[in-house]
């Protein structure tokens, strides 16, 4: 039977991704100080933030890179996280957890229901299962501004994806991590700051 995808776009993602790979690689480690302790066992802890809305992010962005451009930028990311602390357990699995990753930002940027039909029934017990703290979320937002230029994303749609991306960065917060103020990232600042230091 001849392949229902265009040549030039991979296949999806293996629709069985392995429950190694999705139960342990992507509880990412959460610091433990002083700001994240329990009550009673520190300082008073700040109230829980409320977390912003994540705006879809624009469709401009499916149709100009393509699914197959989604998946190189989210690849490329992945592999740069996996030389920091926030893949270090991946091992043999990375390639699982980087396809169900790609599915769900190409799902969220109006693509096919990849994520949601394939991977749904990996998120029993709530919430996406992914744990970040503020240290882990820097992390990953600064390999995917990175990211960007290792690919060639083009310059018009970074901010596009970066004001999905920030917000959605929130929502990967450990509940502990999750204490008001949130630090936030604007594509502008950023953009500044990698202007000064070039």
């Amino acid at each position: 039977m001849a392949s229902q995808f265009p040549p030039e776009l991979p296949a999806p993602a293996r629709w069985q991704p392995c429950d190694h790979a999705c139960q342990r690689t992507l509880r990412w480690p959460v610091r433990q100080d002083a700001t994240l302790l329990p009550e009673g066992d520190g300082p008073a802890l700040p109230p829980p933030a409320a977390l912003p809305e994540v705006p879809p992010p624009a469709h401009s962005v499916l149709a100009l890179c393509g699914e197959a451009g989604i998946r190189r930028l989210v690849h490329r990311h992945m592999t740069r996280l996996r030389l920091t602390p926030l893949l270090a357990e991946v091992q043999d699995c990375f390639d699982c957890v980087a396809d169900r990753v790609a599915d769900f930002v190409i799902e969220s940027c109006g693509g096919p229901l990849y994520y949601s039909q394939h991977h749904s029934r990996l998120q029993a017990g709530g919430g996406l299962p992914v744990l970040l703290d503020e240290v882990g979320r820097e992390i990953w937002l600064v390999q995917l501004w990175h990211s960007f230029d290792d690919v060639g994303w083009p310059r018009g749609l970074r901010a596009d994806l970066w004001r999905w991306a920030e917000p959605l960065s929130l929502h990967l917060l450990a509940p502990r991590a999750r204490r008001a103020p949130l630090r936030r990232y604007p594509f502008e600042e950023v953009r500044a700051w990698f202007r000064a230091s070039a």
